[in-house]
C-alpha cells in the first residue's frame, strides 16, 4: 500500500494484514490464484484494393444568403446631397439665388459650391442690384463720407491703424479714398507704439 500520509499507513495496516492472512490461508487450502492474460486491442488487417474512393457528395449551400447591408453615413450623406441636387437644379431656371436659399435653408457658400460643380445658373434679381453705374456711384458716395471723417481723424492725430479699425475698412481701400480725395495722411513712424481701434 502506497501512501504519502504514513499516519493512514498505519491505520490501514490491520486490515492489510487480514487480508494478507486469509491470501495465505486460501493458498494453504489448495487454492490458485489466477492470472488472467491483458486484453489488447487488435485493429482490422489493412486490406488494399484497387476501388476508387467514394463519389464526393453534392455542395448544398446551408447558409440563407445574408440581409443586405445597412447604408453606411458615407452613403446616405451621398443620397442627401444628390436629392438636394435635383432639388436645386429644379429651382433654379425660376429661382434667384437668395430664394433658393432661403426655401432649403443651406447657406450662400454651399449653393455656390454646388453651382459651381455642375455648371448652373440661377435666374437673376429683378431689383437691389447694384451693378455697374449704380454700384460706382454708391461707392462714389461713401467714399466721399469716409473721406470727411478721414480728415477729422487726421485732426485728432489718429493713425492709420486705428482709422481703419474705426471705420471698420482694410488698410487697402483706406489708401484708396486717401488717393482719390487728395489726403495726405501720414504713416506711423518706425518705433512709434500705437494700437488698433
Amino acid at each position: 500500500m502506497i501512501s504519502n500520509h504514513l499516519s493512514m499507513v498505519e491505520a490501514l495496516r490491520p486490515k492489510s494484514n487480514e487480508l494478507a492472512a486469509q491470501v495465505e490461508e486460501f493458498l494453504s487450502s489448495g487454492g490458485t490464484i489466477q492470472e488472467a492474460e491483458p486484453i489488447g486491442y487488435k485493429p482490422k488487417p489493412i486490406s488494399y484494393s484497387t476501388q476508387m474512393p467514394p463519389a464526393p457528395k453534392p455542395f448544398v449551400r446551408r447558409r440563407a444568403p445574408a440581409p443586405p447591408q445597412p447604408l453606411s453615413a458615407q452613403d446616405i450623406r451621398h443620397q442627401e446631397r444628390m436629392q438636394q441636387l435635383e432639388r436645386i437644379r429644379e429651382m433654379a431656371p425660376t429661382h434667384t439665388q437668395a430664394e433658393i436659399v432661403e426655401a432649403l435653408g443651406i447657406s450662400r457658400r454651399t449653393l455656390y459650391n454646388i453651382a459651381q460643380a455642375h455648371d448652373l445658373t440661377f435666374k437673376g434679381a429683378a431689383r437691389g442690384r447694384l451693378t455697374g453705374k449704380d454700384r460706382e456711384e454708391h461707392l462714389e458716395a461713401r467714399d466721399a463720407k469716409f473721406a470727411e471723417r478721414i480728415r477729422a481723424f487726421l485732426e485728432l492725430g489718429i493713425t492709420r491703424r486705428q482709422v481703419c479699425g474705426r471705420l471698420g475698412i482694410a488698410n487697402k481701400t483706406l489708401e484708396r479714398i486717401l488717393a482719390n480725395h487728395g489726403i495726405d495722411y501720414p504713416k506711423a513712424r518706425r518705433g512709434c507704439t500705437s494700437c488698433a481701434a
